[in-house]
């Protein structure tokens, strides 16, 4: 049986300036420490007093029930220390928060909004791992300066500016291997969970990029040597222009950009889900090996152009494939009554937060598809323990307190929404 309860409240709906106090104890890590936690406290404060949103969801599984709850508050503006003073080991701040400017929508994030209303992840920033984009012909490459990087931290910015991800990216690192004698990579979903474990991460994004070919030319007028790779230059037999070395270029016309993407979760190891991206460019579409992927150089051209409107495409359809996977994060400390998650402040947690704790037995045996192909396996059974209630947030981790149930390092806590 399986129940689940809503309850969503909004108050207070004018956003005004205001002086709000924060608390903090004071610990080993000194003052600055101090305050800067008590200032974080009195801007929560400050968020919950202009307007607060409490999601929460009670589910009944047998004879066991799970909780999760979300508390948001109101975005703040700016914000100015005015005292702060000391008493029985705690510091006590003062700030004055200005009411927040209107929040202008990111150009790139806009295209993603009927993606993200879908469903309801908890607005919390989900961990993506953007590994090795494996290149299929390199001799195709040699104008693109460190091409493979170049994707990668593209991705990265991409999906940190959508606001729905913390990504990352593994130099170097591919999640599976490109096979010569094979289109089609050799999946192993047990070196997709490793790779999430050891970045710490809950999706991990693999690609590969198909065609980077020229085609078709054009000619132009050239003087002097400049000939890149894919251009050749003709000269007529005439002593002054040899002298002045002016001449006709031939340079490609067109420029194909084709990429296979995946997308797998690292928690099962399965493949989310795959897609091709393809395109091509006419115009200007030989790079120089000064102006790589993500310099102005390179968005200036017209090949440049192509690959920046194909990354964004892969940005969402990353986020469409994703939208609707709960947050999770893992466990890495239990000290006594003390739970640690690797998921805090920049991930969206809050103190008061709650999740549901999920394990993965040791003696589980991976589901597999109907086909029974190892690759094909589609992510490992769990159970569901209790729920996790965050009692303090840093930025990379939070503590927390679990109920009734004994968790270790290594299980799950995740967010489930509104039931659809």
């Amino acid at each position: 049986m399986k129940k689940i309860i809503a309850l969503c409240l909004l108050w207070q709906t004018t956003v005004f300036a205001a002086e709000f106090e924060g608390v903090a104890p004071l610990g080993l890590d000194g003052l600055a420490a101090a305050r800067s936690l008590a200032i974080q406290d009195a801007l929560e404060n400050a968020a919950l007093f202009n307007g607060a949103k409490v999601q929460s969801q009670a589910i009944k599984k047998g004879t066991q029930w799970g909780e999760t709850t979300q508390i948001t508050g109101t975005a703040q503006g700016d914000y100015q220390l005015l005292r702060e003073w000391q008493s029985n080991g705690f510091l006590h701040v003062v700030v004055d928060v200005a009411a927040p400017t209107p929040k202008v929508e990111n150009p790139q994030s806009a295209g993603l909004a009927k993606v993200t209303a879908a469903c309801d992840r908890g607005a919390y920033r989900r961990k993506v791992l953007i590994s090795h984009f494996w290149i299929e012909h390199p001799a195709q490459t040699q104008d693109l300066d460190r091409f493979p990087d170049g994707i990668q931290i593209e991705m990265v910015r991409r999906l940190h500016d959508s606001e729905q991800f913390l990504p990352q990216r593994s130099p170097g690192v591919a999640v599976f291997d490109l096979q010569p004698q094979m289109f089609d990579p050799l999946l192993q979903p047990e070196r997709v969970r490793e790779m999430a474990r050891l970045y710490s991460t809950q999706f991990i994004v693999a690609g590969i990029v198909r065609d980077t070919s020229f085609s078709g030319e054009r000619y132009t007028v050239v003087n002097g040597n400049e000939i890149r790779n894919g251009e050749r230059k003709a000269v007529a037999n005439l002593p002054i222009l040899n002298f002045m070395q002016v001449g006709v270029k031939a340079v490609p016309a067109e420029r194909r950009f084709d990429m296979d993407l995946f997308v797998f979760d690292g928690v099962s190891g399965a493949l989310v889900n795959r897609h091709r991206i393809a395109g091509k460019a006419r115009g200007d579409v030989v790079q120089s090996l000064s102006a790589g992927l993500g310099t102005l150089g390179f968005s200036e051209t017209d090949y440049g152009r192509l690959v920046n409107e194909k990354l964004q495409e892969a940005t969402q359809v990353v986020s469409q494939d994703l939208n609707c996977i709960p947050f999770t994060a893992t466990i890495t400390r239990v000290e006594k009554n003390s739970v640690y998650i690797d998921a805090g402040y920049t991930s969206n947690v809050r103190p008061g937060d709650t999740f549901k704790v999920f394990k993965v037995s040791a003696l589980a045996m991976p589901i597999d598809s109907a086909s029974f192909f190892p690759s094909k396996r589609l992510g490992m059974p769990e159970e569901m323990l209790g729920t996790y209630t965050v009692t303090q947030v840093q930025p990379l981790f939070s503590l927390g307190t679990v109920s009734g149930v004994r968790v270790e390092p290594g299980d799950y806590v995740r967010y489930v929404g509104q039931e659809r």
